[in-house]
């Protein structure tokens, strides 16, 4: 198939411990793309309402698409898809580094893992050849030291792993995939899944090419994105990584303080944002394969010797759910708190909200030292946090709680904890407040895999990074909720197809816009789509995975967002400000997208983006 897919994805089945290589035809691909989509069409054909995430029953979906036939920026990214042990619904989650790139060249366009081994295993995906190896010796490392010692023993230096840490061995609901040791797939506890298979790793290793339609556009293509990408980010993305916006998100009221009960931070922010965090980590950009931004950061922390570590440093959302939504505001701390969260095999964002969580029940005595085993949560306790992410990540003592997620959480604390309980369907809000970019609150009400802050995005039209094909053509006033169903709609659709293709949402922020993705598209597989066509598999996709959640049992009752984002702040830049109506916004939202009453798509609206 010279048209950027090999037309193969690899099915394991762990507990016979079979494999084999199934042909998928170019139609699929030209329905659902690849990444999300195809992970969203063998969970609604395969993964049954009554099956549990943890089930052997349960898949999960390592989907690239025809984007990891370049060598294009953005293009080094995989998406996993699972049913979430957090939610019980449609599981989505995306990382970076080299793994996608080296997966592809090995003949596959997916992998799709089922059943359960009865004892720890990895696999080895070398050239097509597959095995399943005993990675018995490798359970109870950390993700790194596994990565490393897989690696070794394979002895295939240039290969590229994802894997698990103790976190996912754990089966704690939140852990996530770690790949290269770079970049995390953090959301939703695909980790978990992987471990409640006894699958520790994939290792991969390829020197095959697949061939695309017109590659001497595709290379014109690739060289002219890049150059614009890497100049629009030169002085921010690149030079501080996603620290660069932690203070004004702070400023802006995005960011959560004090897990959500608060308002303004500023002194913190100052500590843990950049340029204080560039200067203080030695950090230094580390890219994906291909990447002209870099926007991870390489840090490096010598002293004091509790917090001494080196290797990937803490993202935003990182920063802003361990340090702002916690009050705590000592960077080298939090640069040990993420690198454990990422051995561990941790999603920060989760970590971040239950400790957050925790320290709010504490204070308001919903919970005392009893309950806790002793611990003091006070806030911004640097010894207490790293204790606790020590017990989630191994199940032991008050950290067993957070294991199942926050629902069942702060069932065992109590009705008041429901309450403060920050999250949509089971997935803790990410570092992005409603209150301050209405728009946000349909996006995380009727995302589908939960609260999800890249799985929409539309705040960004706030901000100037637009879509105007799409007919978002002008900046959008943060609190205004007229008219948030269409920008919602568009950048979820936007969010989907980069997440099918697959393809990093940052290269927007470099000026990559819809019309450079799809002549990127079309030179790659000669399809020859023109923008309504591009844009109507966005909605495909995104309406396939909701036809998932409808089976899994979400309704209309499910969109809704927590009470706490709904009560106004009282000072800074979002004082007496909330979201208030955006249940009728809802209302516009569904009759734009074609459901019913009820959250359901309609007959009508199947057949019109093909999906009867």
């Amino acid at each position: 198939m010279a048209n950027g897919y090999w037309g193969k994805v690899l099915r394991v089945d762990l507990t016979s411990h079979k494999t084999n290589s199934e042909n998928v035809p170019e139609e699929v691909w030209k329905q659902v793309l690849g990444g999300g989509g195809y992970g969203a069409k063998i969970l609604y054909e395969e993964v049954d309402e009554n099956v549990h995430a943890f089930d052997p029953d349960n898949r999960i979906i390592f989907g690239l698409g025809p984007f990891q036939a370049s060598k294009q920026t953005g293009a080094a990214k995989f998406v996993a898809v699972t049913k979430s042990p957090l939610t019980g619904i449609f599981g989505e989650t995306a990382a970076g580094a080299d793994w996608a790139i080296e997966l592809k060249q090995t003949g596959y366009d997916a992998i799709i893992v089922q059943g359960k081994s009865e004892s720890p295993v990895f696999l080895w995906i070398n050239d097509g050849v597959v095995e399943i190896k005993d990675a018995k010796n490798y359970w109870g490392m950390d993700s790194y030291f596994s990565s490393d010692a897989i690696i070794k023993d394979i002895d295939e230096k240039s290969a590229k792993i994802v894997s698990i840490g103790q976190a996912g061995e754990n089966m704690v609901s939140f852990a996530c995939i770690v790949a290269d040791k770079h970049s995390f797939g953090g959301r939703c506890g695909i980790g978990a899944v992987m471990g409640s298979k006894n699958l520790k790793a994939i290792a991969v290793k390829g020197t095959q090419v697949v061939a695309v339609n017109d590659p001497d556009r595709l290379k014109m293509l690739t060289k002219e994105i890049g150059k614009k990408v890497a100049q629009n980010t030169k002085d921010w993305l690149r030079k501080d990584g996603t620290a660069s916006i932690l203070e004004g998100s702070v400023e802006t009221g995005d960011a959560p303080v004090k897990y959500w009960s608060g308002d303004v931070w500023p002194e913190g922010a100052k500590k843990i944002g950049s340029p204080a965090y560039t200067e203080t980590l030695n950090a230094k950009p580390n890219s994906c394969k291909f990447c002209t931004i870099g926007c991870h950061r390489h840090i490096k922390v010598d002293s004091p010797a509790e917090y001494a570590m080196e290797g990937p440093g803490p993202e935003y959302e990182s920063l802003a759910m361990l340090g702002s939504c916690c009050l705590m505001d000592d960077v080298k701390a939090l640069a040990k708190m993420n690198d454990l969260c990422n051995r561990y095999g941790l999603d920060t964002i989760s970590t971040g909200a239950f400790l957050g969580f925790c320290m709010e029940c504490y204070e308001k005595g919903i919970i005392s030292s009893k309950d806790t085993d002793g611990l003091d949560l006070q806030w911004g306790d640097k010894d207490v946090m790293i204790t606790l992410i020590h017990q989630i990540a191994m199940r032991e003592g008050f950290g067993k709680v957070a294991c199942s997620g926050i629902i069942n959480a702060a069932k065992i604390f109590g009705e008041r904890a429901i309450e403060i309980a920050a999250h949509v369907k089971g997935l803790d809000i990410p570092a992005h407040d409603p209150r301050a970019y209405y728009s946000i609150a349909v996006n995380y009400a009727t995302s589908s895999t939960g609260a999800h802050h890249e799985r929409g995005n539309p705040q960004v039209a706030s901000m100037g990074f637009l879509l105007p094909e799409a007919g978002i053509d002008k900046e959008i006033d943060r609190f205004e909720l007229e008219n948030t169903e269409f920008l919602t709609a568009r950048y979820q659709d936007y969010a989907t197809l980069t997440n099918a293709l697959v393809h990093c949402k940052f290269m927007l922020f470099g000026g990559m816009t819809l019309s450079d993705l799809l002549d990127t598209l079309n030179a790659i597989t000669g399809w020859n789509w023109n923008m309504d066509d591009f844009l109507i598999a966005g909605e495909r996709i995104f309406t396939l995975q909701r036809l998932v959640n409808n089976k899994y049992g979400i309704t209309r009752k499910d969109d809704i967002l927590p009470k706490k984002l709904l009560v106004p702040g009282q000072s800074g830049s979002r004082a007496q400000k909330a979201p208030i109506g955006y249940e009728s916004v809802l209302e516009k939202y569904y009759e734009l997208r074609g459901w019913d009453a009820f959250g359901r798509p309609t007959e009508k609206k199947l057949l019109e983006i093909g999906l009867m």
